[in-house]
């Protein structure tokens, strides 16, 4: 478990909050290790749990995070390289972040409370940095 990764029984406990939505369900079976979820599901479950849900992947050397920000209508990604080389992207729709999601490694759920996104702190130094 790495710092981005948020505890097992917290994720599971926001997948039943919302398991009203199949993508939702799908991630909850992939979660218990019962099912799968394909990418489409697991971006579909972000926008379902309105942001709760997040998304953390790795490419290379690099933390990939991805949320659904409700307040823009959007779908947005950090990446993250050590030590401080930053980039990141809106994606106004779910199969741009889906397709793009697809080259990483290890894509898993966290919660937003998890991600560099829930420090606003954080998000207001790198604004400078990212968003092209």
């Amino acid at each position: 478990m790495t710092d981005s990764d948020a505890d097992p029984d917290e994720i599971r406990d926001v997948l039943l909050e919302y398991s009203d939505h199949r993508a939702v369900r799908n991630v909850f079976s992939a979660h218990r290790g019962q099912g799968s979820a394909d990418l489409t599901d697991y971006v579909e479950a972000m926008r379902a749990t309105d942001g709760t849900l997040a998304l953390v992947a790795s490419d290379g050397a690099a933390d990939v995070y991805a949320r659904w920000d409700g307040r823009g209508a959007r779908y947005e990604h950090l990446t993250l390289w050590p030590p401080w080389s930053i980039g990141g992207y809106d994606h106004k729709d779910s199969a741009t972040l889906a397709t793009y999601l697809g080259e990483k490694d290890d894509l898993r759920p966290t919660l937003h409370d998890y991600t560099p996104f829930a420090d606003q702190e954080v998000l207001s130094s790198l604004s400078h940095r990212i968003w092209p």
